[in-house]
C-alpha cells in the first residue's frame, strides 16, 4: 500500500463514521479562528488548529472531524538519518468535540487497524498501553482483543503519566488547563515472530526501548480541567500545586496516527526511508552527479537520508510562507537547508548547487495531494537557489574564520566550545570537521562546551512546540463578560465607519488615574477593523451613557475583536456596570480612508511587481498603515531604478483608470483560484473566501478594507527599495495625502537648491552641471599650482642646499608642506626620488588638526642601509604619533601638528643614527 493510498484510506474510513474532512493547518500555527499561537514555532500536531474547539471558544460545523496534518518538529534534528526520525511528517487524526469518547475511539482504532477492508494488520503483532489508572480504556481493549485470541495481560500495559497522559506528566504536575489520559498502539516489526507465552511489562518496555515495538497511533481522551496554583509565585520553575481536577463540560478525543510510520509497518520495511514517498527524492539525489547510489555506504546513505528529509521540510516551509532568516522559523529553515547542503558537499561531493534540483523529487512524491508545491514552484526553487549560493559563500568565509581562531592559539591549547558551535550554527561547520582541522594544528576542542551551546540552541529551536504545551492557556488574565456574550464578534465595518454595539467583554489593566482607566473591551458587533493581514487596527471613539472610550488599537483573538483604549467617565459608574451597555462606535474616518488607499495600492503593487520582475514574486510580509505602506516580496536581487520606475508607473496608470474594486464576500475557494486569485503567501484559507478584484489586473484573497474605485488612491509614490532579508526585498511607498505632501516637500527643496546656484527649478540641472564644471576646473588649477609650488620648493632646495643634508652615502631631503593636498605632496616626493636614487625624502602634510609624515628612499639609499619605515616611525614619535612600513616607502601619523617642523628637522640625525 502506497503512502498516497494509506492517506486516502484513512480519510475514507472516518468519513464512513460520520467525520468531516478538514484541511491541514498551515505549518505556521494559526488556529481555526485565525489566531497565531505564539507559544509554538511550528504546527507539530493535528490538534493545534483545533484548540478553540477543545476549549469551547468556538464551535465546529461538525463535531467529528478528520485531517491529515503537515507537521514539523525539530527537537530531534540530530537523530534524523536513522530509521525512524523525521523533521517533516504527516499526522492523520480523527477528532471528537463533545461527541463520542473512549469506547468509540478505541473501537474505531481497532477496526481500522485490523479490519479486512482497511489495514488488515495481524492482531497478534499489536500491543497497547494505557494510563495506569484508566480502567475504562483497559477494559475496552480487553473487549476487542480477547475474541481475537490475544491475552490482554501480555498485550495491554498500564504505564505512568509521563508516557500515557497529555500533557505528559500533567496528572500530578499540571499546568492548569484541559488534560486527560491516552492510549498508544504499537506494532511488532521485523521478520521475527512476536513474543508468545508469559510476557511482562518489563519485557515489553525492554523490547519497546530496543525499537521492536513501533508506536503508530495515539488516542488522547480530553476529560479533565486541571486546577492548581504555583507552589512559589516568585519561583515559577518550582511548578504547580494541584488543587483539583474536575470534569470538563464536555469530553473530546484527539488522535494522531503517523502516516510515514504506519507505511513502514504496511510495507514490512526496516527504515522510514524505504517507503515509497522517499523513493523519488532519493532518485533525484542520485541524479545530481550520476555517480552516487543509495546503498553504496552507510555514510553516504545517511547523508542522502538527511537531504531527503530536509528538502521535504524546506519546500513545505517555503510553500507555507516561511523564508530563511536569522531568527524563529526562518532560522530553523536556514539551518535545515545548510545542513543538507553541507552533507551534499562534503559527503557526496556535490561541488555545485544541487538542493533546488532535489525539489522535483518531492513534487513527484507528494505533489498530487499537496498541489501548492507546484503552484509555488518558482518561489521555492528561487529561495533554495539563493540560500544555497549564500551558504556556499559564507562557508568559505567560515573556513577563514576557523583558521583565524586557530592562529591565535598555541599548540596544545583548546578551542572554546562556544566558538566551535558558532562556526557550526553560523557557517554550517559540523563539530567533527572543526575537530579534524583543529587536530592538524595540535589544538583540541571543548566538546562539552559545544554540546552545552547546542542544547541551548535546540531549546530555542524547539520553541515550546512539544505537545506538553498544546493544551495550555494563559491563566493570569481576568476577563469580565455578560452571560450571553457571543463567541465571536460581528464585523460590519466594510461599508461604514460607525454604528451601535454592545459591550459584552472587558479587561481592565493598570491603576486607575482619576477618571481615566486603561481598558480592553469587546462588542457584540463593531465597525472597527482588527489588525490582520498587514492592515493595522482602527482607532476611534466609543460613546456611552456617562462615559467615552478612546480606542487606540483594535486586534482580534479567537474571533473576538478587542478594542484597546482609555475610558473617561463623566458619571460615577463602576467599571463592571459598563458590561451590557450599548455604545456609539465611531472609527476615525480620515485615518481609515488613508489606510484603505494604501491597502488597495498594495494589491496593485504586487500585481505590478509580478508583471515587471516575474511570477516568482510573492508577498513575504506587509504593513498597511495610515501614513505609508510596506511590502516585502520574494526576489533574489535589488531592483534597478528602471524597474522601480516601471512598477511605479504601472500602479499609477491603474489608479488613473479609476477601475471599480469588486469584492466577492463569500466565494468557494476553488472558484476564486480558478479566477486566478493570489493567496497571501503562507496564509491558511477555508472552503469559502473573500476575494478582492481590480478589473483584470489584480485578484487577491483578502479580508481587509479597500477603496471603491482605484481613483481614490490618488498619487502612488515608491520612496525606497531595499533588502529585508536574504532573498526578500522591501518596498516602502505612500499614497494620497502623504504622496501629495511628499511632492510639496520635494518641490520646496528643489526651489531652495535652485536659489543656491542662482537658477530656476526648470534650469537647475544645467546650472548644477555648470557649477560642478567650474569647481572641477578650479580644483585642477589649484592642484597644478600646488604641484608647481611643491616641485619648485624641491628644486630650490636642491639648488640652494636648503632642506637637504648629506648623511654618509645618502642625502636627506626634509620639508613641512603644511596644508597641501597629501596626494600632490606625495607625487612631488615621488618625482624627487625618481631622479635622485641616493635621496631619502621625509615630508609633512597638515590637515584636520593632525600631521601626516611620508618617507621614501631611493634605490641607492636603501642599498646604503636606509629604511623608510624605521625613519618615519622615529620622526612621528616627536609629534605624538607612530607608524612604519617598507624600506622604500612608509607613512606615519602625528597628533601634534605644532611639532611638525621639529619632527621634520630631526630627520637627518635620525637617518644618521639608523645608518650607524
Amino acid at each position: 500500500m502506497t503512502v498516497r493510498d494509506l492517506r486516502e484510506k484513512y480519510l475514507r474510513f472516518f468519513e464512513s463514521k460520520g467525520h468531516f474532512r478538514f484541511p491541514s493547518g498551515s505549518l505556521i500555527p494559526y488556529d481555526v479562528t485565525g489566531r497565531l499561537d505564539e507559544s509554538l514555532l511550528f504546527n507539530g500536531a493535528g490538534m493545534i488548529q483545533f484548540k478553540p474547539y477543545f476549549r469551547g471558544l468556538a464551535q465546529p460545523e461538525n463535531k467529528r472531524l478528520i485531517t491529515v496534518q503537515k507537521c514539523v518538529r525539530t527537537g530531534d534534528i540530530e537523530e534524523v538519518g536513522d530509521d525512524t526520525h523525521l523533521t517533516f511528517f504527516e499526522m492523520m487524526g480523527n477528532f471528537s468535540f463533545g461527541d463520542y469518547f473512549k469506547s468509540q475511539a478505541i473501537a474505531y482504532s481497532w477496526e481500522f487497524l485490523t479490519g479486512a477492508d482497511w489495514l488488515a494488520l495481524d492482531p497478534k503483532r499489536l500491543s497497547f498501553s494505557v494510563f495506569e489508572e484508566d480502567d475504562e480504556a483497559y477494559a475496552e481493549w480487553d473487549f476487542w482483543i480477547t475474541p481475537a485470541g490475544i491475552d490482554t495481560a501480555t498485550r495491554v500495559f498500564r504505564l505512568g503519566e509521563d508516557t500515557n497522559y497529555w500533557p505528559a506528566g500533567s496528572f500530578s504536575k499540571g499546568p492548569p488547563g484541559p488534560c486527560g489520559p491516552n492510549s498508544e498502539m504499537f506494532y511488532w516489526g521485523g521478520s521475527e515472530e512476536p513474543p508468545s507465552g508469559p510476557y511482562t511489562k518489563e519485557d515489553w518496555l525492554r523490547d519497546e526501548s530496543a525499537g521492536k515495538w513501533l508506536e503508530i497511533w495515539n488516542d488522547v481522551f480530553i476529560q479533565f480541567d486541571w486546577e492548581g496554583h504555583l507552589r512559589n509565585p516568585d519561583r515559577p520553575a518550582d511548578g504547580y500545586q494541584k488543587d483539583g481536577m474536575p470534569e470538563l463540560p464536555f469530553r473530546s478525543v484527539d488522535t494522531g496516527m503517523g502516516l510515514e510510520r504506519t507505511a513502514i509497518v504496511l510495507g514490512g520495511h526496516k527504515s522510514i526511508y524505504d517507503i515509497d514517498v522517499f523513493q523519488p527524492i532519493l532518485r533525484s539525489i542520485e541524479g545530481v552527479s550520476g555517480t552516487v547510489r543509495y546503498g553504496d555506504s552507510f555514510e553516504k546513505d545517511q547523508a542522502m537520508r538527511i537531504i531527503a528529509d530536509h528538502i521535504r521540510t524546506s519546500v513545505f516551509c517555503i510553500s507555507g510562507g516561511i523564508l530563511p532568516s536569522n531568527n524563529g522559523r526562518g532560522y530553523v529553515l536556514r539551518r535545515l537547508i545548510r545542513r543538507a547542503v553541507l552533507k551534499g558537499q562534503r559527503v557526496l561531493g556535490f561541488d555545485k548547487p544541487f538542493f533546488h534540483i532535489v525539489f522535483d523529487g518531492v513534487v513527484d512524491a507528494m505533489g498530487s495531494h499537496y498541489t501548492e508545491l507546484e503552484e509555488q514552484r518558482e518561489v521555492i526553487v528561487k529561495t533554495l537557489q539563493d540560500e544555497e549560493a549564500l551558504f556556499r559563500k559564507t562557508l568559505s568565509t567560515g573556513s577563514g574564520l576557523l583558521q583565524t581562531e586557530l592562529d591565535g592559539l598555541d599548540a596544545g591549547s583548546t578551542l572554546l566550545g562556544e566558538t566551535a558551535f558558532r562556526l557550526y550554527d553560523t557557517f554550517g561547520f559540523p563539530l567533527e570537521v572543526t575537530i579534524e582541522i583543529a587536530d592538524e594544528a595540535g589544538i583540541s576542542v571543548d566538546v562539552d562546551g559545544y554540546e552545552k551551546a547546542l542544547k541551548e540552541a535546540q531549546e530555542r529551536s524547539r520553541g515550546g512546540q512539544e505537545r506538553e504545551a498544546v493544551y495550555s492557556q494563559k491563566a493570569d488574565v481576568t476577563e469580565l463578560a455578560v452571560t450571553d456574550a457571543p463567541l465571536t464578534t460581528e464585523f460590519f465595518g466594510y461599508e461604514c465607519t460607525s454604528g451601535a454595539g454592545r459591550i459584552v467583554r472587558m479587561q481592565v489593566s493598570g491603576e486607575e488615574n482619576g477618571s481615566a482607566t486603561k481598558v480592553k473591551v469587546a462588542l457584540d458587533r463593531t465597525p472597527f477593523y482588527a489588525e490582520s493581514g498587514g492592515q493595522t487596527g482602527d482607532h476611534g471613539i466609543m460613546i456611552g451613557d456617562g462615559f467615552t472610550i478612546k480606542v487606540i488599537n483594535t486586534h482580534k483573538v479567537s474571533g473576538v475583536f478587542w478594542h484597546d483604549g482609555e475610558i473617561q467617565r463623566t458619571k460615577e459608574i463602576p467599571l463592571q456596570a459598563l458590561l451590557g451597555q450599548t455604545v456609539d462606535a465611531q472609527v476615525l474616518a480620515e485615518r481609515r480612508a488613508s489606510i484603505v488607499r494604501n491597502h488597495t495600492a498594495t494589491h496593485l503593487l504586487q500585481a505590478a511587481l509580478r508583471q515587471v520582475l516575474g511570477t516568482h514574486v510573492n508577498q513575504a510580509g506587509s504593513y498597511v498603515g495610515p501614513d505609508n505602506l510596506r511590502f516585502d516580496f520574494t526576489h533574489g536581487k535589488g531592483m534597478s531604478q528602471e524597474e522601480v520606475g516601471k512598477v511605479e508607473r504601472i500602479v499609477n496608470e491603474q489608479a488613473l483608470a479609476n477601475t471599480a474594486v469588486q469584492v466577492y464576500a463569500d466565494l468557494p475557494i476553488a472558484e476564486a483560484k480558478g479566477k486566478g486569485a493570489m493567496a497571501l503567501f503562507g496564509e491558511k484559507y477555508g472552503d469559502r473566501v473573500r476575494m478582492v478584484e481590480v478589473g483584470d489586473f489584480s485578484r487577491e484573497l483578502c479580508g481587509g478594507v479597500h477603496v471603491r474605485t482605484t481613483g481614490e488612491i490618488g498619487l502612488f509614490k515608491i520612496v525606497s527599495e531595499s533588502s529585508a532579508a536574504s532573498g526578500v526585498r522591501r518596498i516602502e511607498a505612500i499614497t494620497g495625502e502623504s504622496a501629495y505632501n511628499w511632492v510639496l516637500e520635494q518641490t520646496r527643496r528643489l526651489r531652495e537648491a535652485a536659489e543656491l546656484v542662482k537658477s530656476s527649478p526648470a534650469d537647475l540641472v544645467p546650472a548644477v552641471q555648470k557649477t560642478l564644471d567650474s569647481l572641477r576646473d578650479e580644483k585642477r588649477r589649484r592642484e597644478k599650482a600646488e604641484m608647481a609650488a611643491v616641485s619648485g620648493r624641491g628644486a630650490a632646495a636642491d639648488e640652494e642646499g636648503n632642506d637637504v643634508e648629506q648623511v654618509g652615502a645618502v642625502r636627506v631631503w626634509f620639508k613641512n608642506f603644511g596644508e597641501v593636498d597629501q596626494k600632490i605632496a606625495a607625487q612631488g616626493l615621488d618625482n624627487r626620488i625618481a631622479s635622485n636614487p641616493d635621496l631619502v625624502g621625509v615630508i609633512a602634510v597638515v590637515a584636520d588638526g593632525k600631521v601626516t609624515f611620508i618617507c621614501k628612499c631611493g634605490s641607492a639609499a636603501v642599498a646604503a642601509g636606509a629604511h623608510a619605515g624605521n625613519i618615519v616611525r622615529e620622526v612621528a614619535k616627536i609629534a605624538g604619533g607612530g607608524g612604519g612600513g617598507r624600506p622604500e616607502f612608509a607613512t606615519a601619523g602625528g597628533k601634534l601638528p605644532e611639532k611638525a617642523n621639529e619632527a621634520i628637522a630631526a630627520a637627518p640625525s635620525i637617518v644618521k643614527d639608523l645608518l650607524k
